[in-house]
């Protein structure tokens, strides 16, 4: 016979409280002011203190400097009355040091990267099923503009033959920027000496060593090219040097945003959450947070939330509610952002004690380091850590302005030989011989390691650095 019966059980459960307070803390301080300025518009009980807003950019701060434009806070104040917003904008923009007339438009950047823009052209040239294929093709490419995807796998995802994938692929390979959407190296320097359209012997030469020779090329065999094509090395050489000279083993580098050259070269500024200043021999940390000192419960919703708690209101129940529940929110956000800049502070010290040297002297001086270790030594969990971290930039005491990923990127400083090895030697070296002089620094790695490092420094091998 069955029954029912009950039973106790403990759960560990996220109250909304912890979860706010996670979310803000995830934010970066861009997205703070704007999760500030939503709710300060959906809440009446947030009071936000008027007339500490930049008057170039429009950002939320202090009486100092802005972290945005830069433009200073303690210029002379203008009497708005005697002067219109034309006025009014010339001023501030020659407050944050413009030599041109204030554009509010300069500071927005281009929402056009690679892959729209060749989808933009593959709508232009293509429809109905190929198109999907073209654009399926586009988000396939690596960061170098490479198409290295199966073409038979391809072709089983769209239940079709792999000689419609190549005649789209074909199509896609004849887009602007040259070179893209190539399968190897020498693809895409043929698609993009083609597309010169230089004509001429040297055009002619460097096409045919590309095609025939390319294996003597890669391994820079001038000689043996020329005894092959029987012409002197002085031919191969010119027809080399234009290889190296007008193409490019990055075809994504070379893109360009349509009609760049007409549009403003300012990109949207990053801002630092943490600035980090040099006091004798010590780094200083403070927190980039404004808000704290701007925000507030409205002086009027504060009022009826007290007399409301000692009994004494005349509103209706609906109307105590309402006042309740705001007043509240807007509580538990503020100890959500105090929280959140203790956090921050506390973690951005630590960094800034523990990688003191990398700070003061360099990327050759970073200490290996992982977020683990901080929640470990701050007694906290590794996940805060993490959400204190997450798409946050920090300002060094140089001016640099890095992202926080960088402290726990123990390859930087490897990379960073690496790149100096390159650059010292006067003959162009080989990923063992790089690896070789790495060692002989007490750094041992695999040749297969340098190569990767190298590729990541986007720095040519051995064979293009030689011609």
């Amino acid at each position: 016979m069955q029954g029912s019966a009950l039973a106790q059980r403990q759960q560990l459960r996220a109250i909304p409280v912890q979860i706010q307070a996670n979310a803000i803390l995830n934010m970066s301080l861009i997205e703070l002011q704007q999760f500030i300025e939503t709710e300060a518009i959906e809440n009446p009980a947030l009071s936000i203190k008027e007339g500490s807003r930049c008057p170039v950019c429009g950002f939320l701060t202090g009486d100092s400097a802005c972290p945005v434009c830069g433009a200073s806070m303690k210029a002379e104040k203008i009497e708005h009355d005697k002067f219109d917003e034309h006025d009014y904008l010339e001023r501030a923009y020659a407050a944050a040091g413009g030599d041109t007339t204030f554009d509010p438009f300069r500071t927005v950047a281009s929402d056009t990267d690679l892959h729209d823009y060749l989808k933009q052209q593959a709508r232009m040239a293509l429809g109905g099923r190929q198109l999907r294929i073209a654009e399926y093709l586009i988000d396939s490419l690596d960061d170098d503009g490479y198409f290295r995807e199966s073409l038979f796998e391809t072709a089983e995802a769209f239940a079709t033959a792999v000689p419609e994938i190549e005649s789209v692929l074909s199509v896609v390979q004849s887009f602007d920027p040259a070179g893209i959407a190539a399968r190897d190296l020498r693809e895409s320097l043929l698609i993009q000496l083609r597309a010169l359209g230089a004509t001429g012997t040297t055009a002619a030469n460097a096409e045919r060593i590309l095609l025939d020779y390319w294996d003597d090329f890669s391994k820079m065999k001038l000689k043996a090219i020329a005894t092959k094509m029987a012409v002197t090395p002085a031919v191969v050489t010119e027809a080399v040097e234009l290889i190296r000279d007008r193409l490019t083993p990055y075809p994504a580098s070379m893109y360009r945003a349509p009609f760049d050259e007409l549009s403003p070269n300012d990109t949207a500024a990053v801002v630092p959450d943490v600035v980090m200043r040099a006091s004798g021999d010590s780094v200083v940390v403070d927190v980039v947070d404004s808000q704290c000192s701007l925000l507030g419960v409205d002086e009027t919703y504060d009022e009826l939330y007290q007399s409301i708690r000692d009994g004494g209101s005349y509103l209706s129940e609906d109307d105590c509610r309402h006042i309740r529940e705001h007043v509240e929110r807007v509580r538990c956000i503020l100890e959500a952002i105090a929280l959140r800049k203790k956090t921050l502070a506390r973690v951005a010290s630590y960094l800034a004690e523990y990688q003191r040297n990398f700070i003061q002297q360099g990327a050759a001086h970073l200490r290996p380091l992982r977020q683990k270790d901080i929640a470990k030594a701050l007694e906290v969990h590794e996940s805060t850590i993490c959400r204190a971290l997450a798409g946050k930039f920090c300002r060094l005491p140089s001016g640099e302005l890095i992202s926080f990923e960088v402290f726990f990127d123990s390859a930087l400083p490897v990379r960073n030989m690496i790149r100096d090895i390159i650059a010292r030697s006067t003959e162009p070296l080989s990923d063992s011989e790089i690896a070789r002089k790495l060692a002989e620094q007490g750094v041992e790695i695999a040749r297969r390691t340098v190569a990767k490092y190298r590729e990541q420094l986007r720095l040519l091998p051995y064979q293009l650095r030689a011609a």
